[in-house]
C-alpha cells in the first residue's frame, strides 16, 4: 500500500529504511484517518440513523476516524518495515502487513481482548492476501502468454485457436515457429490434418521475410 520514501541524502541504509518505515507509517495513519472518517460520517451514520444508542455524524467520524488511522498507520509501517527486510514485495508482505492493520484496529476498537484481535487479523488478512494471489496469477500468465504472441496470430489468421494450448504445453514459443518440425507438433497431439496447415503457414511466411 505505501510507496517507499528515500531520502537523497542517506547513505546509510538502515537509516534510508528507519525513515521510509516512519514516513509510511505516517502517511497510512493520515489517510486512515481521512477514509475512515468519510466512512463514519457519510456512510455509517446515516444507516445507523434512528437505530437505539446511535452516535452522531461528528462521533461516528471521529470513531472510525481513530479505527482508520491506527489500522493504516499498522498496516503501511510493517509493509514498510517487511519490504525492508526482505528486499522484495510478496506475499509474506502482504499477510504479514495486513494481518497487523487489522489485530491494530481491533484493539483501539475493542481493546485487548485476543479472541477479537485474532477474528480481525485474520479477516484483514484474507481479502488482500486474496487479490495478491489473483493479481500475481494474471501477472505470471501474461508474462507467459508474450511469449506466444506470433502463434496466437498464426493459429488466429487460421481459425485454429483451440490448439493455443497444445502450444503452451510443448513450449513451442514464437522463436521456435520457423523450427517447428511434424513431429514437434505431433508430440503436442495436434492432428495431422491440423499440423500440414501450421507448417505450410509458417513456410510461407518465412518464405515472404526472406524476399524483404
Amino acid at each position: 500500500m505505501a510507496t517507499r520514501f528515500a531520502g537523497s541524502g542517506d547513505t546509510n541504509p538502515s537509516l534510508s529504511k528507519l525513515k521510509e518505515a516512519v514516513i509510511a507509517t505516517t502517511l497510512g495513519g493520515v489517510g486512515g484517518a481521512l477514509c475512515g472518517g468519510m466512512v463514519g460520517m457519510f456512510i455509517l451514520a446515516p444507516l445507523a440513523r434512528g437505530s437505539p444508542g446511535a452516535l452522531s455524524r461528528t462521533q461516528y467520524a471521529r470513531e472510525y476516524a481513530r479505527n482508520g488511522s491506527a489500522c493504516f498507520a499498522a498496516w503501511c509501517g510493517i509493509e514498510s518495515i517487511m519490504k525492508g527486510i526482505r528486499g522484495k514485495d510478496d506475499l509474506t508482505c502482504c499477510l504479514v502487513s495486513t494481518s497487523g492493520g487489522g489485530l491494530a484496529y481491533s484493539i483501539v476498537s475493542n481493546g485487548l481482548k485476543i479472541k477479537p484481535a485474532l477474528f480481525s487479523a485474520a479477516a484483514f488478512a484474507v481479502l488482500p492476501g486474496t487479490y495478491y494471489k489473483v493479481r500475481e496469477t494474471i501477472r505470471s500468465r501474461n508474462a507467459q502468454d508474450a511469449f506466444y504472441t506470433d502463434a496466437r496470430a498464426m493459429l488466429s489468421k487460421l481459425r485454429l485457436e483451440e490448439y493455443e494450448n497444445n502450444f503452451k504445453k510443448g513450449h513451442l514459443t514464437d522463436p521456435t515457429l520457423p523450427l517447428l518440425t511434424d513431429s514437434d507438433l505431433k508430440e503436442v497431439n495436434i492432428p495431422s490434418g491440423t499440423r500440414r496447415l501450421i507448417l505450410d503457414h509458417i513456410k510461407r511466411h518465412n518464405k515472404m521475410v526472406n524476399r524483404k
